[in-house]
């Protein structure tokens, strides 16, 4: 095999520090030959090089660029983000062409690892063809026509993007290889050499690289319908895997909850003051808006059901400053729409769950008495 830079750059390409791994592992080889070492054994340049790649670690310019696609999909109404930890380790673009006879999918520009979108919308089918078959309809709609020769084919309304391998926020030298290998017992009867395999054959290790780590999915959509598809994701990764070899345990991820949290972390930390502010002040309004649809909700409901709530639990909360609150809400609309009938069953009702204090010289027995009252017409 002969080596994979020009003799007319070899010296440029050695001393610089910009160092891409994707640039190293396709065309950085220098010298890939078998050499006997100073002990007399089978020096492998191969093995060496791709040892040289896996001490590599993210480079600033790909935590800068993964920052920046983070706060870009950090948008609710538009994406869906998902942080996955492999449980083992992940072979993906394994048989991706290359001089080395070693694939794997690397950014073109960061060097990095990545999942392509193509790959994550098919391990997303295959599980929901599973064990969904009886709902293709919806199927199709979320993923498109399976079928390209189909005449009235439809497009998905979700679009799977490139999972990106997460950085760890805070772990400095965080490397994402690690030198795996794949040992051929019997290479002479798989090239056509040999008729027949031997157990005198000699096995032959062949390394290559595994991708270790997180990856930030992320799907964008109509919000109802990403939900959907992430919960899909998560499964499938986890019960299926993805990649090559996962018949031995490669390629499988569970959802890691506490990365995300971090994630989301530093992405605040990032925000501007004004932003900050902004966010907060929307996330109130959020919240006052959340507590005046639920308060009308529970206006809306009819006097039977309230007065059977109350039955159930008035005494198990009535401690409960919240739930006072709320029982007073409800007496108020009462007042302003009930019938007659209903007001009188629920004076009755709150009368016999104790809402009057029997103590007279309790602050709120004369308050309650007039509530009642006021129920009650009188």
């Amino acid at each position: 095999m002969t080596a994979l830079v020009r003799n007319k750059i070899q010296s440029a390409f050695c001393q610089t520090d910009s160092v891409n791994p994707s640039l190293l592992l396709q065309n950085g080889m220098l010298d890939a030959n078998k050499e006997k070492n100073s002990d007399g054994k089978l020096d492998n340049k191969k093995t060496g090089h791709l040892e040289k790649i896996v001490k590599l670690p993210a480079s600033q310019e790909y935590k800068n660029a993964f920052n920046r696609w983070f706060d870009l999909t950090n948008d609710a109404s538009r994406f869906t983000q998902s942080a996955m930890t492999l449980e083992n380790r992940l072979l993906i673009g394994l048989t991706g062409q290359g001089a080395l006879e070693t694939g794997c999918s690397l950014n073109r520009n960061y060097g990095m690892p990545y999942i392509p979108g193509s790959s994550v919308k098919g391990i997303a089918r295959a599980w929901a063809n599973q064990h969904l078959a009886g709902h293709s309809d919806e199927l199709e709609q979320l993923f498109g026509t399976a079928d390209s020769e189909q005449l009235h084919r439809v497009s998905g309304l979700v679009t799977f993007h490139d999972a990106w391998w997460v950085p760890e926020p805070k772990v400095k030298e965080h490397k994402p290889f690690v030198l795996d290998v794949v040992t051929t017992h019997h290479q002479a009867y798989y090239n056509g050499k040999q008729d027949k395999p031997s157990d005198k054959d000699s096995p032959i290790p062949n390394h290559l690289l595994a991708v270790q780590g997180s990856f930030l999915f992320v799907l964008e959509g109509e919000p109802t319908a990403i939900e959907l598809c992430q919960t899909i994701v998560e499964k499938a990764l986890a019960d299926n895997g993805i990649g090559a070899k996962t018949a031995v345990g490669y390629g499988y991820m569970k959802v890691d909850q506490e990365l995300m949290q971090r994630l989301l972390d530093e992405y605040e930390k990032r925000l501007s003051p004004e932003v900050r502010e902004q966010r907060q002040a929307e996330a109130q309004r959020r919240i006052e808006y959340q507590l005046e649809a639920a308060a009308k909700a529970e206006q809306a409901k009819p006097p039977v059901q309230i007065i059977a709530e109350l039955r159930a639990d008035y005494l198990k909360h009535r401690g409960n400053a919240a739930y006072q609150l709320k029982v007073e809400n409800w007496i108020d609309t009462a007042i302003e729409s009930w019938t007659a009938q209903d007001r009188t069953l629920l004076a009755e009702c709150l009368k016999q769950v104790g809402y009057e204090p029997s103590n007279k010289k309790n602050p709120n027995h004369l308050i309650r008495k007039t509530r009642l009252q006021q129920l009650r017409g009188e």
